[in-house]
């Protein structure tokens, strides 16, 4: 087991209606079998939590997913660390989402270039303060919402996710056509790496 994460985030959920937001994504992913509740599924070191060191209850990944988590084919995989949860944190301090120590601008969801760092870490600070900030591609010249960039390695704030354990990697795709799909709204993904 790793303290890597995988985080699919809601990006138009007001952080007032981020608690009845979650309710309905634990019925969604729970009725569509992404995830089957377990008495003892906990994630022991969860992200974006005050509650350091304090294990957060979980579901164990389901078996409406196509692929398989990573690594389940060794003789070694315990499906029980194998995760999923919906986490709402309860301060603004951790509603930032990020990829952890390595954690660089996004990527140009166009062009897949890297933004300039002082420009995004500016834009990134506004979104701290206000509403979610446009980002124009240098490169390309393209324009789209901070969170609507390439994400995986980068930065975002969100008052409601979807955490799933590190071998989740390879359902991130299948979950996130889903919940654009089938539950609604605006996501996103970022993998965070301690």
């Amino acid at each position: 087991m790793s303290d890597d994460r995988q985080q699919i985030l809601a990006l138009d959920v007001a952080p007032a209606d981020a608690e009845a937001v979650a309710s309905r994504l634990r019925t969604f992913i729970r009725d569509r079998q992404f995830a089957v509740p377990h008495p003892d599924a906990i994630d022991p070191v969860p992200p974006n939590t005050s509650k350091i060191g304090m294990p957060l209850p979980a579901d164990l990944i389901g078996p409406a997913f196509t692929a398989e988590p990573y690594g389940s084919d060794r003789p070694d995989y315990n499906p029980q660390w194998s995760f999923i949860y919906v986490h709402v944190p309860h301060d603004e301090d951790h509603r930032v989402w990020f990829l952890g120590d390595s954690t660089s601008p996004s990527n140009c969801r166009y062009c897949g270039k890297e933004f300039e760092h002082d420009p995004f870490w500016a834009a990134f600070n506004e979104w701290l303060e206000g509403p979610e900030p446009l980002l124009t591609c240098l490169n390309c010249g393209k324009s789209a919402l901070m969170g609507d960039q390439d994400t995986s390695g980068s930065i975002v704030i969100s008052p409601v996710g979807i955490v799933l354990s590190g071998d989740g990697w390879d359902l991130v795709p299948e979950l996130l056509g889903a919940l654009r799909t089938d539950f609604g709204g605006r996501w996103c993904w970022v993998s965070y790496h301690p």
